[in-house]
């Protein structure tokens, strides 16, 4: 290899990790349902936007990955780069219900070029530089980098949106401006891991008959940690009303927000060793327990610390998609882990996507507050229904 050629190479490393850093700058993600509310939007619209925004992502993986594919990884980079400066932009200049739609569409195009991608990109880059072995090392950080981006731009986000709401999104149009020259710099490695096969989408319907209808232990984990996802992001779009509700300043939100990715990246960081103590059987039972406790304890108490609650479900977000993973991977030859890892993440965006709108419905028709009671005992009961079916069939 030429002195140049790997020189290049080493620098996609360097520059990966500052695109995950610009583009996880969200400093509207701890004022965004105000943001929505502000310019009118019922909770009902609001959860109809992530409804569409969740079936979007779920449509595009497979086109965007066969994209990456064929065309290269640092284009479909380049590409989602400017689809998430085009989604931002028009979410600043946005007013209503159908710029917000048009916003959330191109933002899971963007998110849609980067899944997969990202990861790829990376491994090609490293296999070239025969440094393969270094992948999870490189890839941690990377994610490392990206947790610590989007926790710095909560607490900057929660000052930013206490003086005007619509200046986050504007906030953020630089650094994800910058996405485009820095991946066009990007040197395109020779592609040695493929994202989607020839075949793939014959094959993902295979599998997803295989795991869902064929193997009954696959499919009821699969639709438990589907419960699980669903729940957690229906609650998600609740948390800042609830927070305005009980007294809250906005300019705490961030500091809020950025603290549940830290109690979510402890409980990933500590599953395994909770796991241990704890057994398959009692951990699962925990995952449904800390929802259904959670939404309704903020159901029942609206006090100026009531925001603790919300901490629940943040424990319960980094500690079950590690231990259900591990489940899985048990329970799933080498040959289709992968795409039933994937299938499982689709089932999640599903589910939610169907349970998103009526969740939003709840809180308009009669209150937030009925919003969580319903989420609190709608999770416990089909969580306990779940936990017994997978007693019955020895998943647990």
């Amino acid at each position: 290899m030429e002195i140049s050629e790997q020189k290049k190479l080493e620098s996609n490393i360097w520059k990966f990790y500052i695109f995950q850093a610009l583009r996880s700058l969200a400093f509207f993600l701890p004022i965004i349902v105000l943001f929505w509310q502000d310019n009118g939007l019922s909770m009902t619209e609001i959860m109809l936007l992530q409804s569409i925004f969740a079936v979007t992502v779920v449509l595009l993986e497979i086109p965007t990955g066969y994209f990456a594919d064929i065309f290269g990884r640092r284009k479909s980079l380049i590409y989602s780069g400017f689809f998430l400066f085009l989604a931002a932009l028009t979410y600043g200049v946005g007013s209503n219900f159908s710029h917000f739609l048009v916003a959330e569409i191109l933002w899971a195009i963007g998110n849609s070029l980067i899944s997969g991608s990202d990861s790829a990109f990376v491994y090609d880059s490293l296999k070239e530089l025969k440094r393969e072995n270094s992948y999870k090392k490189v890839w941690g950080h990377s994610m490392f980098l990206l947790a610590i981006s989007v926790g710095f731009a909560s607490i900057v986000g929660g000052f930013i949106g206490a003086i005007n709401f619509r200046w986050t999104f504007f906030a953020i149009l630089p650094f994800l401006a910058l996405l485009i020259p820095l991946t066009i710099s990007m040197h395109e490695p020779r592609r040695h891991k493929l994202i989607f096969k020839k075949g793939y989408m014959w094959e993902l319907l295979r599998i997803l008959k295989y795991s869902l209808m064929e193997n009954k232990k696959l499919r009821w984990l699969i639709l438990y940690s589907g419960i699980i996802s669903s729940f957690l992001l229906a609650a998600l779009w609740l948390y800042q009303p609830y927070f305005s509700l009980s007294g809250l300043e906005i300019i705490h939100f961030g500091f809020i927000f950025a603290a549940f990715q830290v109690v979510a990246g402890l409980a990933s960081k500590y599953s395994h060793k909770i796991e241990e103590k704890l057994g398959a059987k009692n951990s699962l039972i925990m995952l449904i327990a800390l929802l259904g406790l959670s939404y309704l304890l903020m159901s029942n108490f609206v006090y100026l610390f009531s925001f603790v609650f919300a901490f629940l479900p943040q424990f319960v977000r980094g500690f079950y998609k590690v231990v259900i993973n591990d489940y899985i991977n048990k329970l799933a030859t080498s040959d289709i882990r992968a795409t039933i890892l994937s299938a499982d993440n689709m089932m999640g965006r599903l589910m939610y996507a169907i349970i998103a709108p009526f969740v939003g419905w709840i809180a308009d028709v009669y209150s937030l507050l009925q919003a969580f009671t319903m989420l609190g005992i709608t999770v416990l009961i089909i969580g306990t229904v779940f936990l017994f079916v997978l007693h019955r069939n020895k998943v647990v």
